[in-house]
């Protein structure tokens, strides 16, 4: 790693988290609301979109897939269907972090919903800890209203942490989301989703 480096900017899924997508899209589909053409790995579409920008409560986003579903499905039903691409945070990954924070100002910056970050709370509690022991500070794109790979997302980061872009980098899957960081001046550290990056850091 450059030695120019004092950040770290997580991803969430994909990277930290393990994610199911189509555990998720046939979840729906049970309910009979189709929601693959929607729900993406990187990028979310309609409804989600709006959800993870924040532009709309989880009380709307139920409704709103309830009443494309045609039929009376519950909260409960439509929050356990969207959940359920949520897999785990192994063990390591957390262990990994709580090593870099000795060296490094750690970051996550997550394209994210309100749903979704409860629901993962409790995955960070392996080892007694809570999700502020691992990072410096937490960027969601549903209390940012923004989400990347919009550059606004990574000016906000860096201004709000008051940080330098060229003493950062982004730990992300998403290509896109890797190349708008590079833009703004960021180092990258590109990962496929599943694969092992902790040996890389």
């Amino acid at each position: 790693m450059d030695d120019r480096i004092k950040n770290l900017v997580f991803d969430f899924g994909g990277v930290l988290i393990d994610i199911d997508i189509e555990r998720c899209v046939n979840a729906f589909r049970a309910l009979g609301f189709a929601a693959e053409p929607l729900v993406g790995k990187y990028q979310q579409q309609g409804v989600f979109r709006d959800f993870e920008l924040g532009n709309i409560s989880s009380e709307v986003f139920c409704q709103s897939v309830r009443h494309d579903a045609g039929k009376p499905v519950s909260d409960e039903q439509i929050v356990r269907a969207w959940n359920a691409m949520l897999v785990s945070i192994a063990r390591p990954k957390l262990d990994k972090l709580l090593e870099l924070r000795n060296h490094y100002k750690v970051y996550l910056l997550s394209n994210t919903n309100v749903l979704h970050w409860k629901a993962s709370l409790p995955m960070f509690a392996q080892g007694g800890h809570r999700v502020s022991d691992y990072f410096d500070d937490i960027f969601l794109s549903f209390e940012m209203h923004v989400c990347k790979p919009d550059a606004r997302i990574f000016q906000s980061l860096v201004c709000r942490a008051g940080i330098f872009p060229h003493e950062t980098m982004l730990i992300d899957d998403s290509a896109a989301n890797c190349e708008a960081a590079r833009l703004q001046g960021w180092q990258t550290l590109r990962v496929e989703a599943g694969t092992d990056w902790i040996s890389s850091l």
